[in-house]
């Protein structure tokens, strides 16, 4: 049997995250509880998961060429840093019974932050560790998610 890559393993998380995403989007107009519920589960998932993938990152990748290899790594970590930051708004918001501000507008941030990881970090990933690292990484995904 062979390994999965880690961009087959990675779709897979963004797509169980989409469907959290989309059931957030569900309830937004809903009641308070059923809104917080939903907000609270995608929040929990996501963070997991932007730790998930900066834990394989910055622990596991180490390419020959790193001039080409680091290239991802600030943009990834300033999509990261503004989707803490939106997570961390729609707490307090969450927290006022407020309506999320920015919905769709970062659900399109995150469909564009998902197909860059999919296309240009995963595959870099995938080609750049061992087996044993990328087996590794995938215990630690399964473990997490």
């Amino acid at each position: 049997m062979t390994t999965p890559t880690l961009v087959e393993i990675m779709i897979k998380d963004h797509a169980r995250l989409e469907h959290l995403l989309d059931k957030l989007e569900k309830h937004i107009d809903d009641d308070y509880p059923l809104m917080r519920k939903a907000f609270n589960t995608f929040e929990w998932e996501l963070e997991k998961h932007l730790f998930v993938e900066e834990k394989a990152i910055f622990t596991q990748y180490h390419p020959e060429d790193t001039i080409q290899g680091y290239k991802m790594l600030p943009v990834i970590i300033k999509q990261h840093t503004y989707i803490v930051n939106v997570l961390d708004t729609w707490r307090k918001q969450v927290r006022n019974n407020q309506r999320l501000e920015g919905f769709h507008e970062f659900k399109q941030f995150l469909i564009k932050h998902k197909k860059f990881e999919e296309s240009d970090v995963y595959p870099l990933l995938d080609e750049g560790l061992t087996e044993e690292q990328k087996q590794r990484m995938i215990d630690r995904i399964q473990q997490i998610v």
